[in-house]
């Protein structure tokens, strides 16, 4: 019986007994020791996790049923009220509550990803005796646990040839594998066109605007080739910004073959934008599967499949007196036949005992793993651990083994406590050809003096009808006043559409400061457009990292006086974040303290953007490179996307007029009428589809 299945199964025997209102949770701490527990004062039973994991079915029904039993006679502890209310719903052995004793190796084993089996001896005490049947990696020759003592790369001077890798095993027998070179990573593309004689800035051609991989990207899609031809998978472990999910998803489109269909596994609050990054670096036939729901059929045939973390953890509970299941069918993979897995973030699997890890272990068994994070380890050096076990398990074959060589302990009182990763030269060295890693300065000549990324966002279907609402409205008005219209009355006309989409894009922004947060030590600026779109942000800022990081507000309400005390306190902070108003942020002031912003809203005008962006580019600006992301909510009518097709043709123009010794000449006016017309005809297409 797995997790998911013992959970049902406690759920069905409480719903039998009347204890509807009751929860099931479980504990996953493999040294709690409890095999279930019943708690009335917050009307749940926690399961142990882990003897669902290794004990016969009537032994977890048992306990199942032994503690429903003390839900149904509070108060009895184990007397014959008990006992006799046991015996009733099933329970055939009503002995007081047992303990989970495991010896060090099997909690270890089950922590390192092995499997366990266990089997009973008959006597007139059940005795467990355990068996460890697997520990992911086993030499192919002789069958031990394939455990590296030594490694070696013969490289081999022709370009057409791969290099090969020499291991050698604990058990003394030789591995070799193929290293491979050469593949094309530098024509993967986005945008632009295939006719262009191309003026490249950087990474960003100046002429069609066609975006190509940066050249530590392209490093990085050969590091994870080759981590992939010799182990069973690679990580890229970049500092934010830097683009990890690009080189994966390179790597993925130039060996479709052995590595397609590929599933990702990512925050449930990103699953859009990877699909967006899919579609955008790709072809037509990337485009992938983005599941929803737990009730989701997979389509067959797709080369991509992206879930949510939380989808994959089964829960069963209860919803105004309704049972509610939740939890993907992980067989479906295997009916699709994945080959490769995605972890993004891969720092949600950080803790070996739990269920979210144990689930993703089985979807990515017999697969090659390719594991993405800013920041894979936060508290404790044991947290990388589950991620290298799956990237190499003979060389992380053990959770005991990885803490003693690895990680740093210290005395806390009369406690012992884990710290980071000691032999720090010692352990990149050992997991060089497994895990890469660069740092926003290592690679700064190679960003522009603005790296523009996007941060796709989707409407919710109640947003997404308010929104459609306001576009009816807008096409009507249009349609009347287009003769004497000019680009300030459009630009009024559309304020309620703007302002949707602004609070549309919220949740969004504040998950991407999470990850910010977490992930960096660097200064953020947000910038927005709406006065109550700012407040929102900033009250979100302030409840989620104040008691940390100092938060401004930077408003156009500010006098001169007020707005200069803010920039001195936020340039003064070692770590601050500001939400701030584009327009009043925009002129005469000097952020050089800091070199990331947030741009959630759009401006009609791209100057008043690039405004914005120029208060880091001052004197005293240490970072060659300023990061400007946009909040882009998709959609055929939505603004941003309009918005940004016509600006970046703009910022095109100009630039390839400049170029030319010309002089660009377009206005304000002319991008409204533009913008207007243009979402116009989508809604009316938008309309005839539906």
């Amino acid at each position: 019986m797995d997790r998911q299945a013992a959970a049902q199964t406690c759920r069905d025997e409480m719903n039998k007994h009347g204890l509807t209102n009751w929860g099931v949770r479980l504990n996953q701490n493999a040294d709690a020791g409890f095999l279930g527990m019943c708690m009335h004062r917050d009307k749940v039973i926690i399961l142990s996790a882990h003897h669902i994991d290794i004990h016969p079915d009537p032994d977890v029904i048992n306990t199942i049923r032994h503690e429903i039993a003390h839900a149904l006679t509070p108060g009895h502890s184990h007397d014959e009220v008990w006992a006799d209310k046991a015996r009733e719903i099933g329970c055939d052995n009503v002995a007081p509550c047992s303990n989970l004793t495991l010896s060090p190796a099997i909690i270890d084993a089950i922590r390192s990803g092995a499997d366990v089996e266990v089997t009973f001896t008959e006597q007139v005490i059940r005795t467990p005796k355990y068996t460890i049947t697997r520990l992911q990696d086993k030499c192919e020759i002789c069958g031990k646990v394939a455990k590296t003592v030594s490694e070696q790369v013969v490289e081999n001077d022709d370009d057409e040839r791969p290099n090969l890798k020499i291991t050698k095993l604990d058990c003394g027998h030789i591995v070799m594998k193929r290293i491979p070179k050469g593949t094309p990573f530098h024509k993967l593309h986005y945008g632009g066109d295939d006719n262009c004689q191309h003026a490249w800035k950087k990474n960003e051609c100046m002429l069609c605007g066609r975006f190509k991989p940066f050249d530590f990207q392209i490093d990085g899609m050969r590091f994870l080739e080759q981590a992939l031809a010799v182990n069973s998978g690679g990580a890229i472990f970049d500092e934010m910004g830097l683009g990890k999910t690009i080189q994966a998803n390179g790597v993925v489109y130039f060996h479709q073959a052995e590595l397609t269909p590929c599933l990702q596994i990512v925050k449930s609050g990103i699953k859009y934008q990877a699909a967006m990054a899919l579609m955008n670096w790709g072809d037509e036939s990337q485009v992938p599967q983005v599941i929803n729901s737990s009730k989701d059929w997979l389509i067959p045939g797709l080369k991509h499949y992206i879930i949510g973390y939380d989808m994959l953890v089964p829960k069963v509970r209860m919803v105004k007196g309704k049972e509610v299941k939740s939890g993907f069918d992980i067989t479906q993979f295997d009916r699709v036949g994945i080959k490769c897995v995605i972890l993004d973030e891969c720092q949600q699997i950080k803790n070996p005992d739990s269920t979210r890890t144990q689930m993703v272990r089985k979807v990515c068994k017999g697969r090659k793993v390719i594991a993405l994070s800013g920041t894979p380890w936060k508290n404790r050096g044991s947290e990388l651990f589950p991620v290298y076990n799956m990237l190499a398990p003979s060389k992380f074959w053990s959770f005991e083994d990885f803490k003693r060589r690895w990680v740093d302990t210290y005395w806390q009182g009369n406690i012992l406590k884990e710290g980071g990763i000691k032999r720090i030269a010692q352990f990149k060295e050992y997991t060089k050809d497994i895990s890469i890693r660069r740092e926003r300065t290592e690679v700064m000549s190679e960003l522009p003096l603005v790296n523009r990324t996007k941060l796709y966002v989707q409407m919710s279907q109640l947003e997404e009808e308010l929104y459609d609402e306001a576009v009816d409205e807008f096409v009507k008005w249009y349609e009347t006043e287009v003769e004497n219209m000019s680009g300030i009355a459009i630009i009024a006309a559309m304020q309620k559409m703007r302002h949707l989409v602004a609070q549309a894009k919220v949740p969004a922004t504040m998950d991407y400061m999470d990850d910010f947060v977490a992930e960096t030590d660097r200064k953020m600026v947000i910038f927005a457009h709406h006065k109550d779109v700012q407040q929102f942000l900033y009250d979100d800022c302030v409840a989620r990292y104040s008691s940390e990081i100092p938060v401004f507000k930077l408003t156009s309400e500010m006098g001169g006086q007020a707005r200069y005390e803010t920039q001195e306190a936020f340039n003064k902070a070692p770590r601050a974040i500001l939400v701030a108003s584009q327009l009043a942020a925009g002129e005469g002031l000097n952020l050089q303290t800091c070199a990331d912003c947030i741009m959630h809203e759009r401006q009609w005008n791209p100057g008043n953007e690039e405004q914005a962006e120029g208060r880091f580019i001052r004197i005293g600006q240490t970072a060659a490179s300023v990061n400007a992301v946009y909040a882009h909510l998709t959609g055929l009518t939505t603004i941003d996307p309009q918005l940004d097709a016509i600006v970046e043709r703009k910022r095109h123009q100009f630039y390839a007029a400049m170029s030319n010794g010309e002089t660009p000449r377009w206005s304000e006016d002319s991008i409204m009428k533009e913008l207007a017309e243009t979402i116009v005809r989508a809604h009316k297409q938008k309309k005839a589809a539906a």
